[in-house]
């Protein structure tokens, strides 16, 4: 038994902070949390000295077989990657204890996160989409990716107008995804201003009806405003993006807001990715600013945000983007509370997994972060680790190593 006394607890749901608690764990699980919590006579006890203490933070968009490096493949299988041990250990590092993939190699994505909670490998948590659902001939396999055949045959399904979609959805839903995954673009940042192939209105409401008929959520690629509005009315429950390089509708309107919030959608921005992408294609105009001050009201109209980076892709670290994106958020205009508890709780609400990980309390999975300055003075404060717990496991140590 694991005991954490004497913490600043920044519980990923509360909107206060508790002073002097005490966090008790169990085997992989948090037994007790909060104030006045009796500290066990045979207890392995840690004193953090007010540390601030936090649940685990969560990327919610990854490509776990990618890399932020452009001398390395832009998607890999598991047996290429060992195991995608750089990637996942950088995450750890970083205080990242869960992770959704948002396209990778499959069966390699299911196995190895079976692998992980199997207690076999030390990683992040996975929630997995599995194969991306594409136009032929569309992004990203005919973009970002070149017509790369290995990448086409294990990470994409591509649609034309004889595929049997509901059939391809089920396919996905038995092999064990989590998540489904479609494209709504018609973009080619690679060969600007020309475009490719997109899926239809009418395939995305196939997509989204057959994936909500297997219990599957729906997580969808957009671009811009026009995209975000189509996401919603064909059922999706997660929308990838906002504003993207490369567009031009930008205007977030009423009618945006109130489908968003009227629906229910959670958007993940990935904001980092567009700031630091903003510049790189040819003839485009710069959207960020668009994108910042579009945040800004999508966060006062009280629209769900998640945390989630695109890491995989280049000059998007692993681990240390979700930090950078909360960052970013906080310059939009949400609080550094709110940046944290979107990183944690409400990342765990929007993967469905809220009854598993995300909060500190009782009966959860004892992945915790335990920091050296406190994040509500500075959200840069969030990268000053000294300890990450991952399944009640000390996974990283720079508190008792001192």
């Amino acid at each position: 038994m694991l005991v954490l006394k004497n913490a600043y607890l920044i519980n990923g749901r509360d909107d206060l902070p508790v002073e002097n608690a005490v966090v008790i764990i169990k085997n992989n699980r948090i037994v007790k949390a909060g104030k006045d919590v009796e500290v066990p006579g045979d207890a392995c006890v840690i004193d953090l000295k007010g540390s601030p203490l936090l649940p685990g933070f969560t990327d919610a968009h990854s490509h776990i077989g990618g890399s932020d490096r452009l001398d390395r493949p832009g998607l890999s299988s598991r047996f290429d990657s060992y195991d995608y041990a750089e990637n996942m250990k950088a995450a750890l590092e970083w205080g990242v204890t869960a992770v959704r993939s948002a396209g990778d190699y499959t069966p390699d994505i299911i196995t190895f996160r079976d692998d992980v909670n199997r207690g076999k490998i030390t990683a992040p948590r996975i929630i997995a989409s599995g194969r991306m659902i594409q136009a032929d001939g569309g992004h990203p396999a005919f973009t970002v990716f070149s017509a790369d055949r290995d990448v086409i045959d294990h990470a994409c399904i591509l649609v034309t107008d004889d595929t049997d979609i509901e059939l391809e959805v089920k396919k996905l839903a038995d092999s064990g995804v989590d998540w489904i995954k479609a494209f709504l673009t018609e973009v080619n940042k690679m060969d600007y201003p020309n475009k490719v192939p997109r899926l239809t209105n009418s395939q995305l409401k196939r997509i989204s009806d057959a994936a909500h008929k297997h219990g599957k959520p729906l997580m969808v690629h957009v671009e811009d405003i026009p995209g975000v509005e189509e996401a919603v009315k064909i059922g999706a429950d997660s929308i990838e993006h906002v504003i993207n390089p490369a567009t031009a509708e930008h205007e977030i309107t009423d009618e945006t807001l109130r489908l968003l919030t009227d629906n229910d959608v959670w958007i993940v921005p990935t904001m980092l990715v567009v700031k630091r992408h903003d510049d790189i294609v040819q003839g485009a105009a710069g959207v960020y600013a668009d994108l910042e001050a579009g945040m800004r009201k999508l966060i006062k109209a009280g629209v769900r945000i998640g945390v989630g980076c695109d890491s995989g892709v280049p000059m998007i670290p692993y681990g240390e983007c979700v930090h950078l994106e909360m960052e970013l958020l906080t310059a939009a205009g949400m609080s550094n509370m709110d940046a944290v508890k979107a990183a944690t709780g409400g990342n765990a609400e929007l993967l469905r997994k809220d009854d598993t990980f995300g909060v500190i309390e009782e009966g959860r999975a004892a992945d915790i972060v335990i920091l050296g300055s406190n994040p509500l003075d500075d959200i840069r404060n969030t990268k000053d680790i000294m300890m990450v717990i991952r399944e009640g496991r000390v996974v990283v140590d720079r508190l008792l190593a001192d």
